[in-house]
C-alpha cells in the first residue's frame, strides 16, 4: 500500500511527463507507473515508483530522474497508508489513460492531461487520502471540455 511519500513520487512523475510531453519513453515510464498502482496490495511500503522505475535502464542519468535511484528510508509514515480501493482504482483508471495517449503522440493532449492530474496524488496525500471533489470539478473540466467528456466519470 502507498503511503504520503509514494504519492509525492507519482505527482514528480506526472510532472515530468507534462514538463516533457514529447518524450518517446512516457509510456514505458507510465507502464511500469500503472502495474505498481494495479498490484498496490503487495507493494513494500515505500518507494514502490522508485523501485519499479529503478529497472528501466535508459532511465539510469536521465535528467530529472535521478531521485529514482534514492532509495530513502521513512520512520514515520504521516496518515498510514493508502487503503481505499476506489482511489487506487481512480489512479489506475489516470495513468492508464495519460500512458495511453503518450502513445498517441499529441504532445498539446499529453500536456493538458498530465496538467490536468499531476495535482491529484497531492490532494490525495493532503486530504486524509481522499480526493476532494473540488479535483474533479476543478482540475479535470478543462480537459473534459477539450479532449474527453467522459473522462474520470
Amino acid at each position: 500500500m502507498f503511503t504520503v511519500y509514494d504519492l509525492f513520487d507519482l505527482h514528480f512523475i506526472i510532472v515530468m511527463v507534462r514538463s516533457s510531453p514529447e518524450d518517446k519513453e512516457n509510456p514505458e515510464i507510465l507502464s511500469k507507473v500503472r502495474d505498481v498502482i494495479s498490484d498496490y496490495k503487495n507493494s513494500q511500503h515505500h518507494n514502490v515508483f522508485r523501485k519499479a522505475l529503478q529497472t528501466i535502464p535508459f532511465l539510469k542519468g536521465k535528467a530529472g530522474y535521478d531521485f529514482v535511484f534514492t532509495e530513502n528510508i521513512y520512520t514515520y509514515y504521516p496518515g498510514g497508508f493508502l487503503k481505499d480501493e476506489e482511489i487506487y482504482r481512480l489512479l489506475y483508471k489516470a495513468l492508464s489513460e495519460l500512458k495511453n495517449v503518450t502513445e498517441e503522440g499529441n504532445r498539446e493532449k499529453i500536456y493538458d492531461l498530465a496538467d490536468c492530474l499531476h495535482n491529484l496524488p497531492v490532494m490525495i496525500a493532503e486530504n486524509r487520502y481522499s480526493v476532494p471533489k473540488s479535483f474533479l470539478k476543478n482540475e479535470v473540466s478543462y480537459y473534459r471540455k477539450k479532449w474527453d467528456s467522459s473522462f474520470l466519470k
